[in-house]
């Protein structure tokens, strides 16, 4: 990278720590995050991008247009907090009772507007166009899916997609790809045991549906460990048991709530295969009723391998190979996968722990934060992504 855009990169710190602090201070949920749309649209209509509103309700999209013909590439941030209560003593607390940007998404927008600073400063240089796609609702909203049908990759049509999450398993200064696979598919399934009621005294005159579900869970817990290739990845973790009212009372009915994590459809579809037979075998074995929803979630996230190595490529040019890793998928869920079912990219991380400064908490933790550092570190890195996709030569 030519040393005046490295300068304007690194000028631009108190500016972007401004930024996200803002964001910081003031956290929207998903679907609600009108004045971080707000703040995003001033600062692109600000910079000279086509700035259009009203994404999946609260989404932006700015583009820049080349001066010369080329390639279109996106960029994309996720803008919305979640509802957590902050613990972090630092004068940019949440400012908003029980909701706290505890995933880094200020971060993630913040990063994506220094971008868009820098390439509008050299706009006579872009081939080709740049979009960035600021989007509402990842936590669990499915904000991306909602763009995607609403044409947001079209109009220009775009080519490839970028995204990037801080991610404080990983120093700053340092960069994480998953080659193909990221992360999980997401989805939940709520069991219903329906058995018959009693005297707590009198078991024999009832049908226990707790004693059904003790089994189920534990047959639901095999199916992993001896239905799934071991060289395959899936998790199960059942997270609610809801049953009975007093002591001596057995209950009509249980239920359990759970999540299903898988990498390929064909586990995913495996799974729900499994705890549907499971479900009704044991349910049949106790001559008792059953009810199994399975509610699919996000989709695995699937980088495109050749542009998961033009990440490392780019990226390493500017930090070194050393710095930058491929690291094995996550049974977490991210819905940029709705993207990558449409158009080749890759979903990438930005290092963002400093055990010397404190920084070592995980997201979704009430004492998540980022070391400040990785802001112009990311918006680094996009240009540099960008330059070498768009084929610019500003390096």
């Amino acid at each position: 990278m030519n040393a005046a855009l490295k300068d304007s990169i690194a000028g631009m710190k108190d500016w972007l720590v401004e930024i996200r602090r803002t964001i910081h201070m003031h956290p929207e949920l998903m679907f609600e995050e009108v004045e971080t749309s707000r703040l995003v649209s001033i600062w692109l209509e600000k910079f000279g991008l086509e700035v259009k509103t009203g994404w999946a309700k609260t989404g932006v999209v700015g583009v820049l247009r080349g001066d010369k013909e080329g390639k279109t590439v996106a960029i994309r941030a996720d803008m919305d907090a979640l509802p957590l209560e902050e613990a972090n003593q630092v004068p940019y607390a949440s400012k908003v009772k029980g909701k706290m940007h505890a995933c880094g998404h200020d971060a993630h927008v913040t990063i994506l507007l220094g971008v868009a600073k820098l390439f509008s400063a050299i706009r006579e240089q872009v081939k080709g166009n740049i979009k960035w796609i600021f989007q509402p609702a990842e936590e669990g909203g499915a904000g991306a899916r909602v763009m995607v049908e609403e044409g947001v990759l079209e109009n220009p049509k775009v080519n490839a997609i970028f995204g990037a999450h801080v991610f404080p398993d990983l120093p700053i200064g340092k960069v994480g790809i998953h080659e193909r696979e990221g992360l999980a598919a997401t989805d939940r399934f709520i069991i219903k045991i329906i058995g018959k009621g009693g005297h707590g005294a009198y078991p024999h005159l009832a049908k226990d549906p707790i004693f059904a579900a003790g089994h189920l869970i534990t047959q639901i817990h095999s199916i992993v460990s001896r239905d799934i290739n071991p060289l395959d990845s899936a998790v199960i973790t059942i997270g609610k048991v809801n049953g009975g009212t007093a002591f001596n009372i057995i209950p009509d009915e249980v239920s359990l709530l759970g999540t299903v994590r898988s990498l390929t459809p064909q586990v995913r579809e495996l799974l729900k295969s499994r705890l549907e037979q499971l479900t009704q075998g044991v349910a049949r074995s106790f001559g008792m009723d059953c009810r199994c929803e399975f509610e699919y979630g996000y989709p695995a996230l699937v980088n495109d391998p050749e542009m998961s190595r033009l990440v490392a490529s780019a990226c390493a040019r500017g930090i070194g190979q050393d710095n930058v890793e491929f690291i094995r998928p996550s049974m977490g869920g991210e819905d940029f996968a709705y993207y990558l079912e449409k158009v080749p990219g890759s979903f990438f991380r930005l290092g963002c722990r400093n055990e010397k400064k404190g920084i070592i908490h995980s997201f979704h933790s009430s004492l998540f934060n980022i070391d400040e550092d990785v802001l112009p570190f990311g918006v680094e890195m996009f240009v540099r992504i960008i330059d070498q996709y768009l084929g610019l030569e500003l390096i």
